[in-house]
């Protein structure tokens, strides 16, 4: 089962800047990020168009099977991309608990007062190998990464 959290990282508060979708995997914890234009529904959903093609139509389905974000405006168009899209209840982050833990090791990385455009796509790669290599109590001591994978692989020989 794939189903993925998603909200967006906000550097310094501009909003010519870019940002980062952060989408995490609610059983395995494995996280995704990637850097976008802005925050807006329009630079949310072209990332979506953009990893159909580049995925695979099939495989885009079956690594996302479900989508739940926060209400805000910039994933107010999500269910365009994917139609299996949940909103949280507003004001409840505990809603998405697993995306909100994940954003706050993030934070130790990319800090709110610096701009995501002064980070190289190098550096956010290594946040986000840092985070998904990351040994985790809930998972018994394992990495996301590795919990992830494990899954993958039972999913193919079931």
């Amino acid at each position: 089962m794939r189903h993925f959290e998603i909200d967006i990282v906000v550097g310094k508060k501009d909003s010519m800047d870019n940002v980062l979708m952060v989408l995490t995997d609610r059983l395995s914890r494995y996280t995704m990020i990637f850097r976008i234009k802005d925050k807006s529904s329009d630079s949310v959903n072209k990332k979506f168009e953009e990893l159909k093609p580049s995925m695979g139509e099939k495989v885009f389905y079956q690594t996302f099977k479900s989508l739940t974000s926060d209400n805000g405006l910039e994933f107010s168009r999500l269910q365009e991309v994917h139609s299996n899209t949940y909103y949280a209840t507003p004001y409840t982050p505990s809603e998405r608990g697993s995306n909100e833990n994940v954003i706050r090791i993030i934070r130790r990385f990319i800090h709110k007062s610096t701009a995501i455009s002064s980070y190289t796509d190098d550096y956010i790669q290594f946040v986000e190998d840092v985070v998904n290599d990351y040994p985790r109590k809930l998972l018994g001591g394992y990495s996301a990464e590795s919990v992830y994978l494990y899954n993958e692989v039972l999913s193919l020989t079931s």
